[in-house]
């Protein structure tokens, strides 16, 4: 709460509303799982998301102490068909390197148990068994 009064303007006729954008690539179904999961709890209140809950474009949470909100905006649903490398070359200068994720190492059920361990993962937890 501290920091949310520091961080206020001074005149009170202008309103204050801190929202980090956060885009990713790719994670409007299991990445957004993990999130909404994580962050539906009573620290964070989870907004109304963007799109349909099979294919989300964005989502807020809002912290309800501090009223810092998170806007989480899948970039592939969001600004439509194209590949990653274009969407970097149109909307930054960010790497166009995707990292890899072990998907079927970590799941909301297990995330703070894999969270808490120590090791790295094996090679073959990055293997995906989609294929």
């Amino acid at each position: 709460e501290q920091i949310y009064q520091s961080m206020k303007y001074a005149n009170e006729n202008i309103p204050f509303d801190k929202c980090v954008k956060v885009l990713r690539w790719n994670s409007s179904r299991f990445d957004i799982a993990l999130l909404w999961d994580a962050l539906d709890c009573e620290l964070w209140t989870v907004g109304v998301p963007i799109g349909d809950l099979n294919n989300i474009k964005s989502i807020t949470v809002t912290h309800k102490k501090s009223h810092m909100k998170l806007q989480f905006i899948d970039a592939e649903n969001l600004f439509g068909p194209m590949t990653l490398k274009a969407c970097v070359k149109d909307y930054g200068e960010k790497s166009e390197h995707k990292d890899v994720f072990p998907y079927e190492t970590i799941n909301s059920k297990n995330q703070t148990e894999v969270q808490m361990k120590t090791e790295p993962f094996e090679y073959e937890d990055f293997k995906s068994q989609l294929k």
